[in-house]
């Protein structure tokens, strides 16, 4: 096996000196570079990774753990974190579905050198676990009052909030809400600013305007909105929909436009994420945009930073949504 002495030898210089151009460190001549990328092609030689890890002390493994409704919702926030972990050398391991306990005991094994981990659910308990294996993890999203770990999290009260307020300004005050009934904080900040939203306006919430899906399966969001609102087409006053996803503002359109509910002519609709078919929907439509490739690629540049750099220094980032008005929402002229 072609070892950095037999690089060294057949390029003329030390072995440090090999060292330093082959991990782009300390300083060498062009010349010297020259020799040595010559000598490494000519042998073929190979940087033994194994080794290097070994007397890094690090495994250049990184943790994903996730769930099924991340990889549904928000697949970009896991395809970003890949790429972007792969491009700083990591090797990364989706963890689905798996208890605390479970990957919690792959740090402590030397499995990884550190977890991204999403959508933690008010569960200070993993927290601390995550907190006194001593080893490196980001937080993106979910709830924690833990003041002491690196996270990024977005301000879904301030997409539901503007949202909201958009259909306000626009002369809707019967607005019917629909959740998809997901635990965790996503959900519950968003319906948060919506009713904050009206409560700003001195507009009373109904009861009956906010409808949950009571078994959230995160696959049949679109049957969901179409169900949903055709039934509350029989029972309910409203002259505005928002949706916590936009495929359930998809199956919601598609239940009035069955019932000749025209829309935006009879029921403004804002949806929620901004998926790639909602500017193409057959009414484009009016949705809250998600930051969830800043989010990934921050957690990304935290954790690696923490790990390879050493860098220990606490960072807390909140990122803001931004709402992307299109044909769905039109301001209504009866009362």
């Amino acid at each position: 096996m072609v070892t950095i002495r037999d690089v060294a030898k057949k390029a003329g210089c030390s072995t440090a000196t090999v060292s330093r151009v082959i991990n782009k460190k300390g300083k060498y001549t062009a010349e010297t570079e020259k020799r040595v990328k010559l000598a490494i092609r000519a042998l073929g030689y190979r940087v033994n990774i194994t080794a290097r890890r070994l007397k890094r002390g690090q495994t250049m493994c990184v943790g994903i753990v996730t769930s099924e409704y991340r990889l549904l919702n928000t697949p970009e926030l896991i395809r970003t974190s890949v790429r972007y972990l792969a491009g700083c050398g990591f090797n990364v391991e989706l963890i689905l579905g798996q208890p605390p306990e479970s990957y919690i005991s792959l740090l402590d094994e030397g499995r990884f050198d550190g977890l991204l981990v999403t959508d933690i659910v008010r569960d200070e308990r993993t927290v601390k676990l995550l907190v006194d294996s001593g080893l490196h993890f980001v937080l993106l999203g979910g709830e924690t009052d833990r003041e002491d770990i690196h996270r990024v999290e977005i301000d879904y009260f301030t997409g539901g909030y503007e949202a909201t307020k958009l259909l306000i300004r626009n002369g809707h005050s019967e607005i019917l809400f629909l959740s998809d009934g997901q635990p965790g904080s996503v959900t519950e900040e968003i319906k948060r600013g919506y009713l904050f939203a009206l409560d700003e306006h001195g507009i009373g919430y109904r009861e009956n305007l906010i409808m949950e899906y009571a078994r959230p399966v995160w696959t049949e969001q679109g049957r969901f909105g179409y169900e949903t609102a055709k039934r509350a087409l029989l029972s309910e006053r409203f002259s505005a929909l928002f949706a916590v996803h936009d495929r359930i503002a998809y199956g919601a359109v598609a239940a009035f436009l069955e019932q000749n509910v025209g829309v935006p002519s009879h029921c403004s609709v804002i949806g929620f994420g901004n998926t790639d078919g909602s500017a193409y929907f057959t009414l484009p439509l009016t949705s809250v945009a998600v930051p969830v490739i800043q989010m990934a690629e921050l957690g990304c540049e935290i954790l690696s930073a923490s790990i390879i750099r050493k860098d220990n220094v606490v960072k807390s980032v909140r990122l803001k949504p931004r709402l992307v008005e299109r044909k769905s929402v039109v301001k209504r002229l009866t009362p």
